[in-house]
């Protein structure tokens, strides 16, 4: 009795742990995104003499857990996985990272559903239906998650792509030369797309070309308003077109893409709130309208 108390507190506060980590994982990793991105160009003296950040205990042994599946050749869902990663921002996490947290997670969820329903005495089945659904749940909610966030960031360098193309036509215009240009425009834009653009621009001056700088931001952000973007700049260059009238048709173009998201996303509202409205709000709206008069009705006929 007492091993099970003791495997009971160990195991809800490991779920504790990993729901708190979970939350706060976004922002720790964002701001060592940033600190490394900033490093970006300097020099190895320069760079040494900042202190390196400790990396935190729990990705780290998640990142254990999830090397002894993982083979030596990245296959194609570890590529895949990647791709979803650099797509929801955080560049440093490996798949192997989440591969431990998806196994950790399993673990858990399932051994304690597992206890539970053993010290509830639930029958045989059920305890094996919800095991199993805990375990399931447990293996794919960490990817759910995962892909969300991936979603929701492109969503929003889709809508941003329009105003960093309105700052690249008047710096373009102004006579600045498309880095500079760039590099101008960076620095006034926030979010997802300041922060890759930003990135883009370090490659760059780490020695890449700007073509595979931007070949790089599209494998990370393969949206179709950054494929546009990255193909206009690329061809402009090739061609020998004007840059700056590439970018003004490419502006008009970004902002029908723009209010096409905006409307797409209006028209699954209805869509969206249809469950909410059939499980919940009609099913207590019912019940508050109709009650007092099955009640009479019941009342009635039973003192007849």
């Amino acid at each position: 009795m007492v091993l099970i108390v003791i495997l009971a507190l160990f195991l809800a506060g490991a779920a504790v742990s990993l729901v708190v980590r979970a939350a706060l994982l976004p922002r720790i990793r964002y701001g060592e995104n940033l600190g490394r991105v900033a490093a970006y160009g300097f020099s190895g003296e320069a760079a040494a003499t900042e202190p390196r950040p400790h990396s935190p205990v729990f990705p780290e042994f998640a990142t254990r857990i999830g090397r002894l599946l993982t083979r030596e050749t990245p296959g194609k869902r570890e590529q895949e996985l990647r791709k979803v990663i650099l797509r929801a921002g955080l560049w440093e996490t490996k798949p192997a990272t989440v591969l431990g947290y998806r196994l950790l997670a399993t673990g858990l969820l399932g051994g304690i559903i597992l206890w539970a329903g053993a010290k509830s005495g639930w029958s045989l089945i059920i305890l094996v239906i919800a095991t199993a659904y805990g375990t399931g749940l447990g293996w794919i909610g960490p990817v759910f998650l995962l892909k969300a966030r991936a979603r929701r960031r492109t969503e929003r360098i889709e809508i941003e792509l329009p105003e960093l193309i309105d700052l690249l036509v008047v710096t373009l215009e102004a006579g600045i030369g498309f880095n500079s240009a760039l590099q101008r425009s960076a620095e006034r834009m926030t979010g997802p797309l300041g922060d890759e653009i930003r990135l883009t621009l370090r490659e760059h001056n780490l020695g890449l070309g700007m073509n595979q700088a931007l070949a790089n931001l599209l494998e990370r952000c393969d949206v179709p308003s950054i494929r546009a973007f990255v193909r206009s700049v690329v061809q402009s260059e090739a061609l020998g077109v004007s840059i700056g009238q590439v970018m003004r048709d490419l502006a008009g173009d970004m902002r029908k893409r723009r209010r096409q998201i905006i409307e797409e996303k209006a028209q699954k509202a209805p869509i969206k709130i249809l469950f909410p409205l059939a499980f919940m709000i009609l099913p207590a709206l019912l019940l508050v309208i109709l009650f007092p008069g099955l009640y009479s009705l019941v009342q009635t006929l039973s003192n007849t």
